[in-house]
């Protein structure tokens, strides 16, 4: 997300060095302010939730790890790499003890921490406008939603850890009787309360974050809330707010899908189908934003680009059978679906497209029917993977599109789902199929929304919560996995729908406990 006006060098001074001072030890370090003597003024109380932010792009959170514990795991990319990590999570044998499960961990708990100490300290500020109290507050609420929700699709039975620990029970919090629903449950309660406080957009408040649009906003909210119900096969509640999003006419389909993946500010500004992002740039400052204290030397860039990158570490490809499916349907001039040249480079020179990372496709030593990643990738202009600025997309228009069209059909109204699915189609230029959709049977429907998503959102973390909504992960299903991904050989119901808690989480805190995975 982009927040105008917040500098690293004001966050790393601001970031809250929570460790309160004691009797035995009071000297005080002006980086790093206990609680009690921050949380003074308005301008700590916005700084305190930038710093929450903050977490979004680091590399346990979505600069790596969070797009590949998705991806990585569904049937739309496999892994090459050398570290024993990521195929280890690709083909679901990763073991508890890998100390790289850390990653992921302690990413989300920096954001859970950050916004605990926004919650609880805020109220009592009292040199904060009411309505920006509010708002900030309501920000807080969602990101620590947003952690949550990935916690526990990632790992099932995570603590709850709702307060910033005050003693030894707490600082070493218990997830042994803690359930998914029940983390759910917390990240819908959280959820309404981020719903309303949050504005519709920041361009008409009063206060220091006017015409920060890249802040959390009502409909980001209204759309992760709409998403825990799908999850949970609740469509009815779903259905209005997701409904809500759509009709707040803040949002639209960008004319170019190619533009959702682009690392100029400008055109990322101007989209209007992103809801929720994380922010990275094309700074080439000297200090990697892997994670920590951030300073005035981060250079805040997507380290997902050399993941996926042919060009760089190459440590995943796409799997033929999403090569495949998204080269299923043309376009009505006869070419190929534009989503599938943003989502899959490859050689096709009918279409133009005969280079990769700025060169010609065979002095790059590719054959004429190898293909690759592209998105989230620098393949399309060969700049530094290193400094790579695509912002993440977390929730944007079409999934919520899609969703809705899912929630409409569910609760039987394929009529209507139909002509949101075509809504989707219409920006790629694809024929108007909406009243063959619309006599589809359940089952019937439910197969082309599958494809639908996967050629509108491939490559971007959704196909694994797919599959695994959809029962994909036992019987026939499973089987069909399998022919889509080797992977999947390796792949045992009832254990490895989650991944391990890390074992050295459990070794530090006597009161945490596996799930079914360790």
């Amino acid at each position: 997300m982009q927040i105008k006006n917040i500098t690293l060098g004001t966050l790393a001074a601001l970031l809250l060095g929570i460790t309160a001072c004691t009797d035995q030890l009071d000297v005080v370090d002006p980086n790093r302010l206990s609680t009690g003597q921050y949380y003074q003024n308005e301008t700590q109380a916005v700084a305190a939730v930038d710093a929450i932010y903050n977490a979004l792009i680091i590399d346990g959170m979505y600069q790596r790890m969070t797009p590949i514990y998705a991806d990585g795991r569904g049937d739309e990319i496999s892994s090459r790499s050398p570290w024993p990590f990521l195929t280890g999570l690709s083909s679901f044998v990763v073991p508890g003890t890998d100390g790289a499960l850390e990653i992921y961990w302690a990413g989300h708990y920096i954001m859970v921490s950050r916004a605990n100490q926004a919650l609880e300290n805020i109220p009592n500020i009292d040199d904060v406008d009411t309505e920006l109290r509010e708002r900030l507050m309501g920000q807080a609420y969602f990101l620590r939603a947003l952690a949550y929700f990935n916690l526990t699709n990632a790992l099932d039975n995570v603590p709850l850890v709702l307060q910033t620990p005050d003693g030894v029970e707490s600082f070493y919090p218990s997830n042994e009787t803690v359930t998914h629903e029940m983390v759910y449950a917390q990240v819908k309660s959280d959820l309404e309360s981020a719903i309303s406080r949050l504005p519709v957009n920041y361009d008409n408040v009063s206060g220091t974050d006017q015409g920060q649009e890249g802040r959390a906003a009502k409909g980001a909210a209204q759309a992760l809330l709409g998403q825990v119900y799908l999850y949970e096969g609740n469509y009815a509640e779903a259905l209005p707010l997701f409904a809500a999003v759509i009709n707040s006419g803040e949002y639209a389909l960008a004319a170019n899908y190619a533009d959702l993946f682009s690392q100029d500010p400008g055109v990322e500004n101007a989209n209007p189908g992103k809801i929720f992002w994380a922010d990275f740039t094309t700074s080439t400052s000297s200090e990697f934003n892997w994670g920590g204290d951030p300073n005035v030397n981060w250079r805040q860039f997507l380290a997902l680009t050399p993941t996926y990158s042919v060009g760089d570490f190459f440590d995943f490809y796409p799997t033929n059978f999403l090569y495949t499916e998204m080269r299923k349907e043309r376009t009505v001039d006869g070419k190929l679906d534009p989503r599938y040249h943003a989502t899959l480079l490859s050689y096709e020179p009918d279409e133009g497209y005969t280079t990769a990372y700025g060169q010609d496709w065979f002095e790059r030593g590719y054959g004429e029917n190898d293909y690759f990643i592209k998105k989230y990738t620098n393949a399309a202009t060969g700049s530094d993977a290193f400094s790579a600025g695509f912002d993440y997309h977390i929730i944007r228009y079409a999934d919520v599109l899609l969703m809705y069209a899912e929630s409409l059909a569910k609760t039987g109204d394929i009529a209507a789902a139909a002509a949101y699915v075509q809504q989707v189609r219409n920006r790629a230029n694809l024929p108007d199929r909406e009243a063959e959709f619309a006599a589809y049977s359940p089952e019937q429907f439910m197969d082309q929304l599958e494809h639908e998503r996967i050629m509108e959102l491939a490559i971007e973390g959704k196909r694994w919560y797919d599959l695994k909504r959809w029962d994909y992960l036992q019987g026939t299903k499973l089987e069909e996995l399998k022919s889509h991904d080797f992977e999947f050989n390796t792949f045992t119901p009832g254990e490895d729908e989650y991944l391990p808690i890390p074992q050295t989480e459990i070794d530090r805190n006597p009161n945490l406990v596996g799930n079914a995975a360790n």
